[in-house]
Protein backbone atom coordinates (compact mmCIF):
# COMPACT_ATOMS: atom_id res chain seq x y z
CA UNK A 1 0.00 0.00 0.00
CA UNK A 2 1.30 3.73 -1.10
CA UNK A 3 1.95 6.04 1.66
CA UNK A 4 -0.65 8.46 0.41
CA UNK A 5 -3.17 5.93 0.33
CA UNK A 6 -2.12 4.80 3.61
CA UNK A 7 -2.37 8.07 5.20
CA UNK A 8 -6.12 8.90 3.31
CA UNK A 9 -7.72 5.71 4.97
CA UNK A 10 -6.10 6.58 8.19
CA UNK A 11 -7.39 10.05 8.09
CA UNK A 12 -10.53 8.87 7.23
CA UNK A 13 -10.51 6.41 10.38
CA UNK A 14 -9.58 9.41 12.63
CA UNK A 15 -12.37 11.10 11.77
CA UNK A 16 -15.01 8.34 12.03
CA UNK A 17 -13.35 7.26 15.68
CA UNK A 18 -13.57 11.29 16.52
CA UNK A 19 -17.30 11.11 15.22
CA UNK A 20 -18.26 7.48 17.69
CA UNK A 21 -16.43 9.01 20.73
CA UNK A 22 -18.46 11.98 20.90
CA UNK A 23 -21.66 10.44 20.30
CA UNK A 24 -23.99 7.70 20.54
CA UNK A 25 -24.90 5.73 17.38
CA UNK A 26 -28.45 4.77 16.68
CA UNK A 27 -30.23 2.52 14.54
CA UNK A 28 -27.70 -0.39 13.62
CA UNK A 29 -24.86 1.30 15.20
CA UNK A 30 -23.18 1.06 18.33
CA UNK A 31 -23.23 2.60 21.30
CA UNK A 32 -23.32 2.44 25.36
CA UNK A 33 -26.93 3.18 26.66
CA UNK A 34 -27.35 5.07 30.02
CA UNK A 35 -30.02 5.89 32.19
CA UNK A 36 -30.86 8.47 34.42
CA UNK A 37 -28.14 7.90 37.60
CA UNK A 38 -30.18 5.82 40.12
CA UNK A 39 -32.73 4.06 37.32
CA UNK A 40 -33.91 1.06 37.37
CA UNK A 41 -32.34 -1.72 34.96
CA UNK A 42 -35.39 -2.82 34.03
CA UNK A 43 -37.46 -1.65 30.79
CA UNK A 44 -39.38 1.55 30.89
CA UNK A 45 -42.89 1.11 29.56
CA UNK A 46 -43.66 4.12 26.78
CA UNK A 47 -45.46 6.63 27.56
CA UNK A 48 -47.43 9.37 25.26
CA UNK A 49 -46.25 12.58 24.16
CA UNK A 50 -47.70 15.36 25.55
CA UNK A 51 -47.24 13.70 29.07
CA UNK A 52 -43.94 15.85 30.39
CA UNK A 53 -45.27 18.76 32.72
CA UNK A 54 -41.59 20.01 33.14
CA UNK A 55 -40.99 21.57 30.34
CA UNK A 56 -42.22 24.58 28.23
CA UNK A 57 -44.80 24.20 25.60
CA UNK A 58 -43.90 23.92 21.99
CA UNK A 59 -43.26 26.64 20.04
CA UNK A 60 -45.65 27.71 17.57
CA UNK A 61 -45.19 26.60 13.94
CA UNK A 62 -46.60 28.06 10.54
CA UNK A 63 -46.57 26.29 7.15
CA UNK A 64 -43.50 24.57 5.53
CA UNK A 65 -41.47 27.39 4.53
CA UNK A 66 -40.36 25.25 1.86
CA UNK A 67 -36.58 25.50 1.32
CA UNK A 68 -34.54 23.45 -0.21
CA UNK A 69 -31.71 24.54 3.06
CA UNK A 70 -34.26 24.24 6.02
CA UNK A 71 -35.89 21.74 8.13
CA UNK A 72 -37.16 18.22 6.82
CA UNK A 73 -41.46 18.87 6.03
CA UNK A 74 -42.05 16.63 9.03
CA UNK A 75 -44.27 17.07 11.88
CA UNK A 76 -43.76 15.93 15.81
CA UNK A 77 -46.02 15.68 19.06
CA UNK A 78 -44.97 17.63 21.92
CA UNK A 79 -43.38 16.02 24.32
CA UNK A 80 -44.76 18.68 26.94
CA UNK A 81 -47.82 20.26 26.32
CA UNK A 82 -48.63 22.31 22.98
CA UNK A 83 -49.92 21.63 19.64
CA UNK A 84 -47.71 19.16 16.99
CA UNK A 85 -44.64 20.88 15.72
CA UNK A 86 -43.96 21.26 11.92
CA UNK A 87 -40.20 21.70 11.64
CA UNK A 88 -39.96 23.39 8.37
CA UNK A 89 -42.40 26.00 9.99
CA UNK A 90 -40.28 26.81 12.58
CA UNK A 91 -38.86 30.99 11.93
CA UNK A 92 -38.51 33.80 13.68
CA UNK A 93 -35.75 32.97 16.07
CA UNK A 94 -32.22 31.39 15.94
CA UNK A 95 -32.94 28.30 17.12
CA UNK A 96 -30.91 24.97 18.24
CA UNK A 97 -32.61 21.77 17.18
CA UNK A 98 -30.68 19.39 19.38
CA UNK A 99 -31.90 15.27 18.78
CA UNK A 100 -31.11 13.40 22.05
CA UNK A 101 -32.28 10.32 23.87
CA UNK A 102 -32.37 9.47 28.06
CA UNK A 103 -29.92 6.36 27.11
CA UNK A 104 -27.15 8.47 25.34
CA UNK A 105 -25.00 9.71 27.68
CA UNK A 106 -22.86 12.33 25.63
CA UNK A 107 -27.07 14.12 25.38
CA UNK A 108 -27.18 13.95 29.14
CA UNK A 109 -23.62 15.58 29.12
CA UNK A 110 -24.10 18.94 27.42
CA UNK A 111 -27.88 19.10 28.18
CA UNK A 112 -26.72 21.98 31.20
CA UNK A 113 -25.46 23.91 28.63
CA UNK A 114 -28.16 23.81 25.98
CA UNK A 115 -30.30 24.88 28.77
CA UNK A 116 -27.80 27.57 29.88
CA UNK A 117 -27.93 28.79 26.53
CA UNK A 118 -32.14 28.89 26.58
CA UNK A 119 -32.34 30.84 29.23
CA UNK A 120 -30.09 33.85 27.92
CA UNK A 121 -33.22 34.56 25.66
CA UNK A 122 -30.82 35.22 22.82
CA UNK A 123 -31.80 31.89 21.02
CA UNK A 124 -34.47 29.41 21.38
CA UNK A 125 -33.62 25.46 21.70
CA UNK A 126 -35.91 22.77 21.14
CA UNK A 127 -34.78 19.16 21.69
CA UNK A 128 -35.75 16.09 19.37
CA UNK A 129 -36.67 13.43 22.01
CA UNK A 130 -35.35 10.64 19.69
CA UNK A 131 -35.74 6.75 19.80
CA UNK A 132 -36.75 6.80 23.43
CA UNK A 133 -39.34 6.46 26.27
CA UNK A 134 -41.78 8.92 27.12
CA UNK A 135 -41.05 8.20 30.98
CA UNK A 136 -37.31 7.78 30.81
CA UNK A 137 -37.34 11.00 28.71
CA UNK A 138 -39.08 12.84 31.81
CA UNK A 139 -36.96 10.97 34.48
CA UNK A 140 -33.65 12.52 32.90
CA UNK A 141 -35.41 16.09 31.67
CA UNK A 142 -36.64 16.78 36.08
CA UNK A 143 -33.50 14.87 36.87
CA UNK A 144 -31.19 18.00 35.44
CA UNK A 145 -33.90 20.82 35.62
CA UNK A 146 -34.43 21.18 31.98
CA UNK A 147 -36.87 23.14 30.91
CA UNK A 148 -36.78 23.81 27.18
CA UNK A 149 -39.49 22.51 25.01
CA UNK A 150 -38.69 19.18 23.24
CA UNK A 151 -40.69 17.17 20.58
CA UNK A 152 -40.87 13.06 20.55
CA UNK A 153 -39.91 11.15 17.54
CA UNK A 154 -39.80 7.46 18.41
CA UNK A 155 -38.98 6.37 15.33
CA UNK A 156 -35.83 8.63 14.71
CA UNK A 157 -37.28 10.77 11.67
CA UNK A 158 -35.74 13.47 11.76
CA UNK A 159 -32.05 12.04 11.79
CA UNK A 160 -33.14 9.96 9.15
CA UNK A 161 -34.26 12.68 6.95
CA UNK A 162 -31.07 14.28 7.29
CA UNK A 163 -28.97 11.39 7.09
CA UNK A 164 -27.22 11.50 10.71
CA UNK A 165 -26.50 8.64 12.97
CA UNK A 166 -25.33 10.26 15.77
CA UNK A 167 -26.71 11.11 19.08
CA UNK A 168 -26.58 14.20 19.80
CA UNK A 169 -26.86 16.00 16.83
CA UNK A 170 -27.68 19.70 17.02
CA UNK A 171 -28.81 21.42 13.67
CA UNK A 172 -28.06 25.77 13.55
CA UNK A 173 -31.39 27.20 12.24
CA UNK A 174 -31.79 31.20 11.26
CA UNK A 175 -34.34 33.00 12.37
CA UNK A 176 -35.46 32.38 8.04
CA UNK A 177 -35.79 28.77 8.69
CA UNK A 178 -32.32 28.08 7.03
CA UNK A 179 -30.43 24.75 8.23
CA UNK A 180 -26.69 26.82 8.51
CA UNK A 181 -24.53 24.35 10.26
CA UNK A 182 -25.15 20.45 11.70
CA UNK A 183 -23.20 19.56 14.56
CA UNK A 184 -22.90 15.95 15.02
CA UNK A 185 -22.05 14.60 18.23
CA UNK A 186 -21.65 16.58 21.92
CA UNK A 187 -20.75 20.15 22.68
CA UNK A 188 -16.98 19.91 24.54
CA UNK A 189 -18.49 23.06 26.46
CA UNK A 190 -20.37 25.88 26.76
CA UNK A 191 -18.03 27.87 25.20
CA UNK A 192 -17.76 26.01 22.51
CA UNK A 193 -21.52 26.18 22.23
CA UNK A 194 -21.55 29.75 22.48
CA UNK A 195 -18.74 30.04 19.96
CA UNK A 196 -20.36 28.22 17.11
CA UNK A 197 -23.40 30.14 17.59
CA UNK A 198 -21.87 33.52 17.17
CA UNK A 199 -19.97 31.92 14.24
CA UNK A 200 -23.63 29.95 12.79
CA UNK A 201 -26.21 32.55 14.06
CA UNK A 202 -24.49 36.05 14.47
CA UNK A 203 -26.46 35.64 18.16
CA UNK A 204 -23.41 36.60 21.33
CA UNK A 205 -24.47 34.58 24.05
CA UNK A 206 -23.60 35.71 27.80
Amino acid sequence: MSLPCWAGRLAVFLVLLATALSGCASDDGAGARVGPSGSSAAPVPTGGAGSVSSIEPCPASGTPVGRGDGMPDLELPCLGAGDPVQLAGLTGRPRLVNIWASWCGPCRDEMPWLQQAHDTGEVDVLGVDSEDQVPAAAALLDELGVTFPSVYDPKNELAREIRVITKPTTLFVSDEGEVVFVLPGAFASYAELRDLVKTYLSVDLP
